[in-house]
């Protein structure tokens, strides 16, 4: 039996960027990239690539930011953020600060578009690729160690057992690899998002926008050819009462927020409604408890969509894990880069979920933010990934935020 040096579960921009940067350090004709369904395919996602994935797309190589800048994608400068009082603050990517950004605009494109990208930029670079093929278990060596997974054809159901030196899992939210390894975690808050494509919103400019209202959030921005991208995020209890499957349900939850009530038309959906979470779920590792196997985004840690983490967490995180692998340092390696890389957006995530949660904060916040345009090109900035978490933990800017 062919043994592979990896084996990655998921091909979405986590599994494809591991693949490539893989293949491009030499492992190309022995890394084997997996993925339950077939290319091009839709996801229930932001759309949104913060500033500093550009500077990630591009050490995935020119040619694969060149597809990404051909594709027409958005160009947005950057966030407003309305709280339930109606107050609204704007934060610009292009900044008077010490933290320029790659571009002075970040792209925004539907996930069919860009996955497809990153896949078939993977296997240009030599990686194997099998679509519709289900990974359901993992196999282990006498000591514990992941030495392969066990497939299934997800069209004629036929199972095969592969060997790999390394089993990465990029299967996202609800990861079998993370569950298989007994990592696999849930926590608070648990909300669940519907994502729509709706054509002509009124109103829409080259900025995204985040709604709080007093009960969840709306994140939405233009993807190209004048088409928005809308995530609705419920909390699980409101969710299940919503009819937001439907266009006219959909447009009926977004009119409970003051900043999109009358926006929408239900005949302009472009797309049926998708729905993903619930959110708040994490692996307690990165790493198998007894090696073989390590996890890379949303498998490992899942963004809440408000700060559009999602899609560079997936792209940093896979450059992790080459540095790892071609340094054949161990895993405990990968732990050590993931905690060092992503520390502070992890504080500042948690910190800003908080803060949605409650209706009296965020208006507390934003109207602070929006009298102190520097702090909100700062605040706006480091949920872009260009400017370091940590200057926004200083005394002095918290202070600023709640005084």
């Amino acid at each position: 039996m062919k043994t592979w040096d990896a084996i990655i579960v998921g091909a979405g921009p986590a599994g494809s960027a591991t693949a490539r940067h893989l293949a491009r350090a030499g492992l190309g004709g022995g890394a084997l990239l997996l993925d339950r369904s077939a290319f091009p395919r839709d996801k229930a996602c932001s759309e949104y690539l913060s500033p500093e994935a550009t500077r990630l797309l591009a050490r995935l190589g020119p040619a694969v930011l060149r597809s990404v800048e051909a594709a027409a994608p958005a160009r947005l400068v950057g966030m407003k953020v309305f709280a339930p009082n109606g107050t609204m603050m704007c934060g610009r990517f292009d900044a008077q600060h010490r933290y320029p950004p790659p571009r002075p605009y970040s792209f925004a494109l539907p996930r069919m578009t860009f996955d497809a990208i990153l896949v078939e930029s993977a296997v240009q670079a030599g990686v194997e690729l099998r679509e519709n093929v289900a990974v359901d278990e993992l196999t282990f060596d006498a000591s514990g160690m992941v030495n392969g997974v066990i497939t299934r054809d997800a069209k004629g159901g036929k199972r095969e057992a592969l060997r790999a030196d390394l089993v990465i899992g990029a299967d996202g939210l609800n990861s079998t690899v993370a569950r298989k390894l007994g990592l696999a975690r849930r926590g608070m808050p648990h909300r669940v998002a519907f994502t729509a494509h709706i054509r002509d919103v009124v109103g829409v400019e080259d900025f995204g926008e985040l709604h709080v209202g007093r009960t969840g959030y709306v994140g939405m921005g233009p993807i190209g050819d004048g088409v928005t991208t809308v995530a609705l995020v419920l909390p699980l209890h409101a969710a299940r009462r919503a009819a937001a499957r439907d266009p006219h349900g959909f447009v009926a939850e977004l009119d409970r927020f003051p900043g999109l009530s009358g926006r929408f038309d239900p005949a302009r959906f472009v797309r049926e409604v998708l729905v993903t979470g619930p959110f708040a779920r994490w692996s307690r590792s990165s790493v198998a408890p007894h090696g073989g196997a390590l996890l890379v985004g949303d498998a490992a840690d899942f963004f809440d969509p408000f700060t559009g983490q999602g899609i560079y967490s997936a792209l940093r995180g896979a450059e992790l894990v080459a540095e790892t692998v071609v340094s054949g340092q161990g895993l405990a390696r990968y732990r050590s880069l993931r905690r060092r890389t992503f520390s502070g957006k992890w504080i500042l995530e948690r910190l800003i979920g908080l803060g949605v949660g409650s209706p009296a904060i965020t208006n507390r916040v934003v109207s602070r933010l929006a009298r102190s345009p520097d702090r909100s090109d700062l605040l706006v900035g480091a949920t872009g990934n260009f400017v370091p978490a940590r200057v926004t933990f200083t005394p002095r800017f918290l202070a600023g935020l709640i005084a």
